[in-house]
């Protein structure tokens, strides 16, 4: 089958995270892991997308990650400057683990402004963080959201797994997913052709090292036997619906 179709997806890893994260692109480009490197603050987008260089297969995304909006705030500005050199955003969203009323109110502002200047060119994909938030991240994106929207690690209710495929968002599932009951039957609930993998690494782990792109396979394997596939067959499903949401920015180059 083409390399086209074969190449494996990450879509939510945190590169610039790892103790070696030049070795650990070697590792990818080997194994050809087409991987959104997500970033927590703006300030963190140049280094990632000065450390993808030329790959084919790195998506630098930028991102402010809910859990700092308290402590970044202040780097908004910088984000929408970054966010023209991008197709990619992430992570982005809520995060009610905090009970703290203002912060939630921030968390939701900030996300209500990136939904709004990433719909003006409707071609964005945005990885979405959604940890007991997952009601309010499915509204405020809406059923008819201009660009392409992936709960990372969904961990809602069932309800709100339906809701959120009924809207044609995307779900991306890590190996902590396919490992958990809970995981498990949020898969079952999933349209694959809104599914694809990821790692969230390096804060998923298998054993005690931290999950690499590589080990999207894990997934890949769990999912072909849950959709009764062959794991060529999901590969080639996955990457095919990695490049319907992100067009040519997902397709390999070269």
């Amino acid at each position: 089958m083409p390399e086209r179709r074969m190449c494996l997806v990450d879509a939510h890893c945190h590169l610039d995270l790892y103790k070696d994260p030049v070795a650990l692109l070697r590792r990818i480009e080997a194994a050809g892991v087409c991987t959104i490197a997500v970033t927590n603050a703006p300030s963190v987008f140049f280094h990632t997308q000065k450390l993808a260089g030329a790959s084919r297969f790195i998506r630098p995304a930028v991102g402010l990650h809910p859990e700092l909006i308290t402590t970044h705030a202040h780097e908004r500005p910088l984000f929408w400057s970054e966010l023209s050199k991008t197709r990619f955003v992430g992570e982005v969203g809520l995060d009610y683990v905090t009970s703290d009323h203002n912060v939630r109110s921030l968390q939701r502002e900030v996300f209500r402004e990136i939904l709004e200047r990433c719909a003006e060119t409707g071609d964005k994909v945005l990885t979405v963080h959604s940890r007991r938030a997952a009601s309010d991240v499915i509204d405020m994106v809406g059923a008819n959201y201009r660009g392409a929207v992936i709960l990372h690690w969904f961990s809602g209710s069932g309800r709100e797994a339906d809701r959120a495929r009924a809207n044609k968002l995307y779900f991306s599932v890590n190996p902590a997913m396919v490992r958990s009951k809970a995981g498990q039957a949020l898969i079952q609930r999933m349209d694959p052709e809104y599914v694809l993998t990821e790692t969230d690494g390096p804060f998923v782990t298998l054993g005690k090292e931290p999950a690499e792109p590589p080990d999207v396979l894990l997934v890949v394997r769990y999912l072909a036997a849950a959709w009764r596939l062959q794991e060529n067959e999901v590969r080639a499903k996955l990457y095919a619906n990695f490049t319907r949401l992100a067009g040519d920015a997902g397709r390999l180059s070269g």
